[in-house]
């Protein structure tokens, strides 16, 4: 019978950026102009340049399929 040997371990300090994303179903009334008001991909780009507008009824915690990457690793304290 063989013994499996554990890998040696070390306990750091790391900083390090994560990229977080999020899907949010969100309701918001806004005040849009009236040419784009029907239409869903100038609508979709109003909305983009405009987060300001409906940014207040964003409620994470009705956030749902959120991943997360690390993006960047700054290094560690030993």
């Amino acid at each position: 019978m063989t013994t499996a040997t554990k890998p040696k371990t070390v306990t750091v300090t790391v900083r390090f950026e994560v990229t977080e994303t999020t899907v949010t179903d969100v309701e918001a009334t806004v005040t849009v102009p009236a040419d784009i008001a029907d239409d869903d991909e100038a609508l979709q780009d109003w909305l983009d340049e405009n987060e300001d507008e409906w940014v207040d009824e964003l409620d994470t915690d009705d956030a749902n399929d959120i991943t997360r990457d690390v993006t960047d690793v700054y290094g560690t304290d030993l």
